[in-house]
């Protein structure tokens, strides 16, 4: 109860592109899918993002980059996630637009208060997915 947060603007932005829609059949072996461990590190790590809403309300901006990136950036790391990587981070970066959350203006204060230790290396990725996104939607 510390931390009271109206979450419907997160699930909105969850909801707008933070998932694999795309079908990947039965659960293959473990060890069928080439991840290395590092990868598959980087990608939980971001997944632990529980969407308290602390990195908001830290932020002098109000940015809610952390939470978004994180969910992008674990999405964007494993091969599951990168079939649809351009839509998700240009739906979900649209929608947290439109929730009026501010930009990130890199004061890191969203990571020190982050309960999951969420590092804003993963906004750093996002900003490239993003731009990645951007790139091949105007060149095709």
């Amino acid at each position: 109860k510390d931390l009271k947060v109206d979450r419907s603007a997160f699930d909105r932005i969850i909801s707008s592109g933070g998932f694999v829609s795309v079908n990947t059949g039965q659960a293959p072996d473990a060890t069928a899918i080439p991840v290395t461990h590092q990868t598959a590190e980087e990608a939980f790590d971001s997944a632990a993002c529980i969407g308290c809403g602390a990195c908001v309300a830290t932020c002098k901006n109000g940015s809610a980059a952390l939470f978004t990136s994180a969910k992008i950036t674990h999405m964007a790391l494993l091969p599951q996630g990168k079939e649809e990587r351009s839509k998700r981070v240009l739906d979900m970066v649209s929608q947290m637009d439109t929730e009026l959350f501010g930009h990130c203006s890199n004061t890191e204060a969203c990571e020190v208060e982050c309960p999951q230790g969420i590092s804003v290396l993963n906004i750093a990725r996002m900003n490239f997915e993003y731009n990645r996104a951007l790139f091949f939607r105007k060149k095709n």
